[in-house]
């Protein structure tokens, strides 16, 4: 029950930054907000960005634009990677 529970949480979480990263072109509004949700970024280069949420086991990998927006975008559970072990990541194009 309890991991049902969590399950649902991470579900909530991950549509929500789905839908802030859809809605916000300006990456310093994403930064932020993924910030607030406690997420921690293992890198912040020009050209990418990942952040993670080790609580809810979420990552968030963004390929940067040279304008300061983004080219793509991909936000995961951690079991989803864990999964296509093997395999590379594709990126939602926007």
């Amino acid at each position: 029950m309890l991991e049902d529970i969590e399950t649902l949480q991470q579900r909530t979480v991950m549509v929500r930054i789905e839908e802030m990263i859809q809605s916000t072109p300006d990456y310093a509004e994403i930064r932020e907000a993924l910030q607030s949700l406690e997420f921690i970024p293992e890198q912040d280069e020009t050209d990418f960005a990942i952040w993670v949420q080790p609580d809810l086991r979420i990552f968030v990998l963004l390929r940067m634009n040279l304008g300061g927006g983004y080219a793509g975008y991909k936000v995961a559970a951690y079991e989803e990677i864990e999964r296509r072990e093997g395999t590379s990541a594709g990126y939602n194009a926007r």
